[in-house]
């Protein structure tokens, strides 16, 4: 994923002080692609890291940088465990750093436009996600619940910001099912999927006066008036919300708060996975 960071980051003309891993020969590696310096250790001149790391080296990797005054954006999932993702939370208020959490799909121009709707929450009556493909190499240490779902999870906790007072679920680490109950009684389904042929990543919400359906991978928002087929990098558009976020002493648009809130949502899932067993 730090690669994917250094292409969007270059082809934005965001100054990349260095790329940065434990192992030097991929650092330099990547740095000879980039034209980036490669270095082992975070040097004291630097204001803001990404921290594209597994996701059980987060803490260990961003709270001492978070103590030292540097701003994080820290890929998702956002840690192993509520302590963990408190830790982070903690750091970065005391130091008055910015703590961005990566969930790139609140910054997908379909996500915008249907955020941009403004739909009224009370009048959502189902919503519907599916976020299938083949497995990724890149991936192996956390469940498809954490790897993949959890962006759904963001969209929906976005859209219905209210508590969850059921979550049930089926499946495996690999393809997940699973259905969530609001407050008030809406519910939302989800499928994730490590083990389809195709890919398929689309979100269905059906309220009291109209229906929305949105294709994450085509860019695409079809509602009563038409569909919409929207442009833009949404790494990039990520990035350029974290550096305005440190330059306008502002909170981010994916807080540590709405982070952890999506991973105690994550957590009941997989619990209710290891459950149904």
């Amino acid at each position: 994923m730090g690669r994917n960071y250094l292409r969007a980051a270059k082809a934005a003309g965001i100054f990349i002080a260095a790329v940065i891993d434990s192992d030097i020969a991929k650092a330099q590696d990547a740095g000879r692609e980039y034209d980036i310096a490669a270095k082992t250790t975070v040097e004291p001149d630097i204001e803001a890291v990404v921290v594209a790391v597994p996701t059980a080296a987060h803490v260990t990797v961003a709270v001492p940088l978070l103590k030292r005054g540097v701003h994080c954006l820290v890929e998702k999932p956002f840690a192993s465990s509520e302590a963990e993702c408190r830790a982070l939370m903690t750091a970065a208020v005391e130091n008055n750093v910015v703590l961005q959490v990566g969930h790139i799909e609140r910054f997908n121009p379909a996500v915008v436009a249907l955020l941009a709707e403004r739909i009224d929450p009370a009048r959502i009556m189902a919503m519907a996600t599916r976020r299938m493909g083949p497995a990724s190499a890149r991936v192996t240490d956390i469940s498809v619940v954490t790897d993949l779902m959890v962006h759904d999870l963001d969209i929906l906790l976005t859209l219905k910001p209210l508590a969850v007072t059921k979550v049930t679920a089926s499946g495996s680490r690999d393809h997940a099912e699973a259905v969530l109950t609001f407050a008030d009684g809406t519910t939302a389904s989800l499928v994730a999927s490590r083990t389809s042929p195709t890919r398929h990543r689309d979100l269905h919400v059906t309220t009291a006066d109209a229906i929305y359906h949105m294709d994450y991978i085509a860019k695409t928002l079809e509602t009563s008036h038409g569909t919409q087929t929207l442009a833009g990098d949404a790494l990039a558009a990520e990035l350029a919300d974290f550096i305005g976020s440190i330059a306008n002493k502002a909170a981010p648009r994916v807080t540590g708060e709405m982070g952890l809130n999506v991973m105690n949502v994550a957590w009941r899932i997989e619990a209710a996975l290891e459950t149904a067993a």
